[in-house]
This record gives C-alpha cells, sequence and structure tokens, in this order.
C-alpha cells in the first residue's frame, strides 16, 4: 500500500470519528429540527453525508448570498466546526450573523476537535453572545459539553443534553438588565419629576409600561438610559446607539422600514389630522348670518321686484315714475318701520299691502328673532369635517422636524402638503399643546388623543379629530440588531394586542400624565355677562351706514330720473 494511500485514510478516519453523530442525532430530534445546516469557512472539506439521513443537509463553505438564507424551513441546527485561530472562528461567526439576521434563536452546535480550552470557549462564547445567539451548545473531542449561563452574569459552565434543552428557553433572567432609552415623548415616555431619579416610577408612558412589565415577568431589572436633557430624540438617535451597544430598545413608537431592527408589528397606527373645532366668527359679521346668501339673494330680488311694480303701477295710474319712493318703501317694511301707503287704486294699494306684509313685516320679524337670538350667544365656524374644510378655512397644519420623515412615509397627498407649515420644535410644542386652534396638527392618533384629553371639562372643546385618517403605520419599536431577548419579547407585545393590555395602556397613560402635572385640564369656561365691547358697536355703525349709503343712491336716482 502506498504512503500516498495511508495518509489518506488516516484523514479520512479522522475526519468520520471528529462527527459526533450521536448529540447531532439526539440534538435534532429533541428539537424537532428540520435541516441541519454545516457552516465553516475552515480550510478542511468534510464530508457529512455519512450521518442520519432523516434530515435534510447544507453544507456552507464560503460566504454565500443572502438570498439563499430564505430557501430553507425552520427550525435548523447550525453546526459549525471550531478552527484554531480565534479570528477564523469570529470571521465565520460574522459571516453566520448575517446569515440569520432577525433568526438568532435558532441553535448552535459548535464542535471541538482539539483539547479543551475554557479560555477560548469563553472567548467564543462571549462573542456569540454579544451576536445575539443564546442557545449554543460546545461539544469537545473529551465528549463533554458546556453552555453559557448568561444571568446575572456571563459564565461558561458544563452540562448534558437534557440540561440544556430544558434549560434553553429560560425566563428566569436573575436580574439581568434590560436598558431601555427614555425622554419626554409622551404619550409613550415621559419623565415624573416629582419621583425621585432612581424610583422605577420615575418614567411613565404606553411603551415604557409594556417594556417595564415585560422585565418584571422575565425577572429581569429595568434599566432607564435617560436621553441627553430629555429632549425628544430622532430615529437616527435612537438607531445609533442601539447599534453602539448603549442600549437595547427605545421606549417610543417607530415606524417600521427595512434598514433598522424593530420589534414585530401588530397593530397599525392611524394617523389623523387635529383640527380647529370651530372658531369664534367676529361680531361684525353677525349682521349677515341669520340667512344664507340664497335667502339674502332671493330678498334683494324682492325688493326690487316690488320697487318696479310699484312703480309701474304709479305710473299707470299717475303718467310718470316714482322709484325712489317704492323703493324706500320696500326697504322701510324689511326695517319693520310702519306702513305708509302711496296714492294708488284700491286695488293697486291692496295688492301692494299683500307683498309688503309677506315679505317686509314675515322675513324682518325672524331676521331680528334670529339676530337677537347671535347677539346673546356666540356664533362659531362649522365644524371641519375633512381636508377640502380645512382648506377653505386657511388653516395650516404645523410640522416640526420629527414630522417631515412620517410624512412622507404616510404619502400624504398634494392636497393635504400644500397646508404644511414648516416651524421651530420649541414653537409647535407651544402651540400644539396648548391646542391653539389657529392651526392643525398632523400625528399618530395615540399621541393626539393624549393631547385633547385636556379639554375634557371644556363646555365646547378647542379642537377636534378628523374621522379620516391620512395615513396609516405599523407601530414598532427600535430594538438591538439580532436581540437575545427578541422572540420573547415579540411574544409579549403579541399577548398584550391579543388581551387588549395594550389599548388599555393608550388610556391609562391619559390619568398616569395628570397626576404627574405633565398634563392639565384647561379650565371650565365660566357663563358670564359680557360688557359691550368696540366690535359690538361695529355692527350697528354698519347698518346705520348702509341705510344712510342707500338714502342717497334713492336721492340721485330721484334727482337724475
Amino acid at each position: 500500500m502506498s504512503l500516498l494511500r495511508i495518509i489518506l485514510i488516516i484523514i479520512f478516519l479522522r475526519i468520520v470519528s471528529s462527527i459526533p453523530d450521536t448529540i447531532i442525532s439526539h440534538l435534532s430530534a429533541e428539537l424537532q429540527i428540520k435541516i441541519q445546516i454545516y457552516f465553516g469557512l475552515g480550510n478542511d472539506l468534510y464530508d457529512f453525508s455519512r450521518l442520519d439521513g432523516n434530515y435534510q443537509k447544507i453544507i456552507i463553505s464560503h460566504n454565500i448570498s443572502e438570498e439563499f438564507k430564505t430557501y430553507h424551513d425552520e427550525p435548523v441546527l447550525i453546526i459549525i466546526r471550531l478552527e484554531r485561530d480565534l479570528n477564523l472562528n469570529l470571521a465565520t461567526l460574522d459571516v453566520l450573523r448575517s446569515y440569520l439576521t432577525d433568526r438568532q434563536y435558532n441553535d448552535i452546535l459548535l464542535i471541538d476537535n482539539d483539547e479543551e480550552n475554557l479560555n477560548s470557549y469563553v472567548d467564543i462564547r462571549k462573542a456569540y453572545w454579544n451576536a445575539g445567539f443564546s442557545q449554543v451548545l460546545i461539544y469537545n473531542s473529551q465528549q463533554r459539553t458546556w453552555s453559557i449561563k448568561p444571568y446575572p452574569y456571563l459564565q461558561i459552565r458544563p452540562t448534558s443534553l437534557k440540561e440544556y434543552i430544558e434549560n434553553r428557553n429560560t425566563r428566569n433572567l436573575m436580574g439581568y438588565p434590560l436598558r431601555v432609552l427614555v425622554t419626554n415623548d409622551p404619550p409613550h415616555c415621559f419623565v415624573d419629576k416629582d419621583e425621585l431619579p432612581g424610583s422605577p416610577n420615575r418614567y411613565k408612558g404606553s411603551i415604557v409600561t409594556m417594556l417595564k412589565i415585560f422585565a418584571d415577568q422575565l425577572n429581569a431589572t429595568f434599566q432607564a438610559n435617560p436621553f441627553r436633557e430629555f429632549r425628544r430624540y430622532s430615529t437616527a438617535d435612537c438607531v445609533q446607539m442601539v447599534s453602539d451597544d448603549e442600549i437595547d430598545a427605545c421606549g417610543s413608537i417607530f415606524i417600521r422600514t427595512y434598514t433598522y431592527a424593530t420589534s414585530q408589528p401588530v397593530r397599525l397606527n392611524r394617523v389623523v389630522i387635529m383640527a380647529p373645532f370651530g372658531n369664534p366668527i367676529e361680531k361684525f359679521y353677525y349682521f349677515f348670518r341669520p340667512f344664507d346668501l340664497y335667502v339674502w339673494i332671493g330678498t334683494g330680488i324682492i325688493v326690487v321686484y316690488i320697487a318696479v311694480m310699484g312703480s309701474l303701477l304709479h305710473r299707470w295710474h299717475f303718467k310718470e315714475w316714482n322709484v325712489g319712493q317704492y323703493l324706500l318703501l320696500a326697504v322701510q317694511t324689511l326695517l319693520n318701520r310702519e306702513l305708509s301707503l302711496p296714492q294708488s287704486s284700491s286695488g293697486s294699494k291692496f295688492m301692494l299691502l299683500l307683498l309688503l306684509f309677506a315679505i317686509g313685516f314675515i322675513l324682518s320679524n325672524l331676521y331680528v328673532a334670529l339676530l337677537s337670538m347671535m347677539l346673546t350667544t356666540k356664533l362659531y365656524q362649522r365644524p371641519i369635517e375633512n381636508l377640502a374644510d380645512l382648506k377653505a378655512a386657511n388653516v395650516n397644519i404645523l410640522l416640526q422636524t420629527h414630522n417631515i420623515r412620517p410624512n412622507s412615509v404616510y404619502g400624504s397627498s398634494e392636497e393635504l402638503r400644500e397646508r404644511f407649515l414648516l416651524v421651530e420644535e420649541s414653537q409647535h410644542l407651544e402651540k400644539r399643546n396648548g391646542l391653539d386652534p389657529s392651526y392643525a396638527y398632523v400625528d399618530s392618533e395615540d399621541r393626539m388623543d393624549f393631547y385633547l384629553y385636556q379639554q375634557k371639562f371644556l363646555r365646547r372643546r378647542r379642537m377636534k379629530k378628523l374621522s379620516n385618517p391620512v395615513g396609516y403605520t405599523w407601530a414598532v419599536q427600535v430594538i438591538k440588531q439580532n436581540w437575545v431577548l427578541e422572540k420573547h419579547y415579540n411574544d409579549h407585545v403579541q399577548r398584550f394586542f391579543e388581551t387588549g393590555l395594550q389599548n388599555k395602556l393608550v388610556d391609562d397613560v391619559h390619568e398616569l400624565a395628570v397626576k404627574a402635572g405633565f398634563l392639565h385640564f384647561f379650565p371650565t369656561q365660566t357663563q358670564t355677562i359680557e360688557p359691550l365691547r368696540l366690535e359690538d358697536i361695529v355692527m350697528a355703525a354698519m347698518v346705520l351706514g348702509g341705510g344712510h349709503a342707500l338714502a342717497v343712491i334713492c336721492f340721485l336716482v330721484e334727482l337724475f330720473a
């Protein structure tokens, strides 16, 4: 037998004997694995075909296409042979992390054919944990298995296959910190300054409360990481802090995109407009308000008709025109003055009297009654119901920098975009938080409901929420890429949504904000007698001026007729 053949047989026997058939088969059976993926970037190529043929197998020896990672069913068992070079093992991990993005909950079996080295195991296992892989089992040449105990601190410990399977989905984090970015961004998160800085009740909000409950269920410690000066942070700020491993999640709602890691979307977030409920009308417009445009046009036509018909009758009997007298007579009846009919035949007087009574007396008394009622109360503009009403009322929608990106995602129409007015953040907060009815505002529905809660005890509301939303987005939280607790948190959010607790948190946050002094009720309007003001005299002056103008017109007509 040649020396080359002997060397090949030795290499073959070494490879075959180094494959832990039993542990792979048992692990695959216990975890109901569908596909076994053998992964490694080492120089040694080996044959796994002799293993149990009941499972589909994929052998990856280089960085494959990203599209290939969706071409197999789950769950999968990743089998990796450790190399002597730590850098090569870390390079394999980088490719694996890209391959299993957002699927870090799959099990990984690391096979070590060299001598046992606990220090190396600690470095490798820490790297896998930081990459998001918590379910990792190490099997060495001495047929010993090692796993990680991450809580309350990271350590390597020997284990058995049975113990690993029982503890792989442990829900006791033993005080492990859950790092959450917090700031003043109601209703999702806000700061109660009356509470001590170290108090767990200092930070409130719908999302923060949900994260606190999640930490309690897993016996973790909620660790609040305040954003600088409690300013509202942008999506880029949150993503950067997550990437730098400063935090695990952000305590606000974000728009779901595929550019950063987020929690599982379970709820559609409606984007609505908060518009003025109806601003008071200036008093000098009250003169025209009892009748609408068509009634005024009809009244004018009737006045002209009475003047023309009376003049024609006067011309017929007395052979001369007298337009001014009959025009003044028609206007006099509208002003509810006593009647003084001109000389004419009895039939003409009777017809003229019927016209003046039906038109002048009834209309004038109806007008006076309506005007008196309006003067004793207040008139308001019609409530805005849609974008067309918003445009007709010439009301702009205030935006700040945080709203620009979301509104591009909402797919807002041109009709909506033309109403946008970009202002500084401080001005936007002052106007929106105070429900200034001079402008409209656009944001998520839960945020609008939060600020509209301030007018709970007003007799007449300042603002209203338009019924038709302008867009929908998935409500998600930014989390760490390949977060080890991602699957647990997604299950937690799903249960909150299915049981309705998520809606209860959104409703409860209003009262929490009032108790914390972050939200204040507007005082109820008092019913008091208002003194006469200059704007009330303006309307009377307009009526008087209109009468004098009409008299001048009639005089000129008589003069040149």
